[in-house]
């Protein structure tokens, strides 16, 4: 089992340690959170990485500590918004390659 927590860069702290049995399964949780408006994640996404901090052995009850790792950062885990240019953009181009093939 794996041990995470969050860092907030902004107040230099990180909450409290959290188990799960995977990296992708941590990463699933924090994608979700993040995208919760309600969260502060949601709010200040830059602030936020979700860091691998050692491993825990359910067998013989020896937790490992690890410096911590950034398996994932919150600005990466919300989808992007794009502007209203960057669309306009976006339909101009698939309209000439719609053209060119027809």
């Amino acid at each position: 089992m794996n041990i995470y927590t969050v860092q907030d860069l902004a107040s230099k702290t990180s909450i409290k340690p959290f188990a799960f049995l995977t990296d992708r399964d941590a990463i699933e949780g924090f994608k979700h959170v993040c995208n919760d408006e309600k969260t502060p994640y949601a709010k200040h996404p830059a602030d936020y990485n979700l860091c691998l901090i050692g491993s825990f052995n359910e067998q013989t009850g020896i937790l490992k500590p690890s410096d911590p790792k950034i398996i994932a950062r919150a600005i990466n885990m919300i989808p992007q918004q794009l502007t209203k240019k960057e669309i306009e953009a976006e339909l101009s181009r698939l309209q000439i390659e719609l053209e060119e093939m027809q």
